[in-house]
């Protein structure tokens, strides 16, 4: 009887420790990050009054996507083309809603409408066709073709839209929402799930390592098994890629730009886990605990590169062949509130680090995780 109890005791700390999110914790945010999005300064005052900014968030209905990724390589993403309209795009519909100017909401319902009609980025290269192409970083070159970021980047600007969509929602009618859903059923399919659930060992980079795009389109769709299903395989990926001493597998060894990637990876991580406090999934400690380590960790980065790049890698590597000449030994730039959600998270106050402060955006869409923190009330 005593041996009964000693393992019915063991058996239910072992569960407590490891509960699992269920679909009816979730409570979705209406705007995604947000139940209301009010005007915000941080993400900026653009609106589709503007000519320009028009012609180029529009731009992206008739851009070949591969062939600006063709411009770049293994080191480097050319990107601007892609990243820089969608972003703006975000802007301007937040803008909108915020400032509740019908006028502007439906010039971004349009838009949104002549996206989806056009198919953007729907030829571009999937998760599936990946597996015939070389690996990034073929033989250790930085100048090698970098295939995965051709579909990464497509899929992380589908995210963005699909968060736009998100803001959008109530203002469409039925045919609207129609064509819309259409074209977001046709890029999950090529984009996201394919590599929903993949168990990655190596690395956590942008949209949460993947689990943003689903947690977007678990959203869309409001559906909580997804969403449960993701909050729970996405702490396991985090528990396992967040080492104890709080530096991140593969990113934080990325010759001189692991600094740069180990804030790439946090910041990602960051924003995933405020989505899942907001929507009511309860994150695990030694999530919480790992990457309250992370953000120390950067920290002695800043202030101590010396120390923090003494750390030994034992893992494969071939990501990390960079010259000092392209050297990012700072936070990443395009991390724009990593600071106001590290203090958020995990109560780690983000030391002053001067090259990043000069460098990063000071207004605009955080485009690694779909959403400005510095808008959070």
């Amino acid at each position: 009887m005593r041996l009964f109890i000693l393992i019915f005791l063991f058996l239910f700390l072992c569960g407590s420790v490891q509960a699992k999110v269920k679909s009816e914790d979730i409570s979705f945010a209406k705007h995604f990050y947000t139940d209301e999005i009010k005007a915000c300064p941080f993400v900026g005052s653009e609106t589709f009054s503007s000519d320009y900014t028009k012609s180029r968030i529009e731009s992206l209905i008739n851009l070949d996507w591969m062939s600006e990724w063709a411009k770049g390589n293994s080191r480097s993403v050319n990107h601007e083309n892609l990243t820089g309209p969608i972003s703006l795009f975000a802007v301007t519909t937040h803008t909108a809603l915020g400032n509740n100017d019908k006028s502007e909401i439906n010039l971004a319902k349009d838009v949104l409408i002549k996206m989806a009609k056009a198919n953007i980025l729907l030829d571009t290269i999937g998760k599936k066709e990946l597996k015939k192409k070389p690996k990034c970083w073929k033989d250790g070159n930085p100048e090698a073709p970098c295939w995965y970021h051709a579909y990464e980047f497509a899929r992380d600007a589908f995210t963005n839209y699909l968060i736009i969509a998100i803001y959008l929602k109530e203002y469409l009618d039925e045919n609207e929402y129609k064509s819309v859903n259409k074209y977001i059923k046709k890029m999950h399919q090529k984009f996201i799930e394919p590599d929903a659930f993949y168990d990655e060992e190596k690395g956590f980079y942008a949209m949460g390592n993947g689990g943003i795009p689903n947690l977007a389109y678990a959203n869309w769709l409001n559906d909580k098994d997804l969403a449960a299903k993701e909050f729970n395989f996405r702490f396991y990926q985090i528990d396992k890629l967040f080492y104890e001493d709080g530096y991140i597998n593969n990113n934080s060894f990325r010759g001189y730009r692991g600094l740069w990637y180990h804030s790439y990876g946090l910041n990602s991580a960051l924003g995933y886990l405020y989505l899942a406090k907001l929507w009511g999934a309860k994150i695990p400690e030694t999530v919480i605990t790992k990457v309250t380590k992370a953000s120390e960790v950067l920290n002695l980065g800043i202030t101590d590169y010396e120390k923090y790049s003494s750390r030994k890698y034992d893992g494969d590597q071939n990501n990390n062949k960079y010259k000092k000449k392209n050297a990012r030994m700072h936070t990443h730039q395009e991390a724009l509130a990593i600071d106001t959600l590290m203090k958020m998270m995990t109560g780690v106050k983000h030391e002053t680090d001067y090259v990043y402060l000069q460098k990063r955006r000071l207004k605009g869409i955080d485009d690694l995780v779909g959403f400005n923190a510095n808008c959070i009330k």
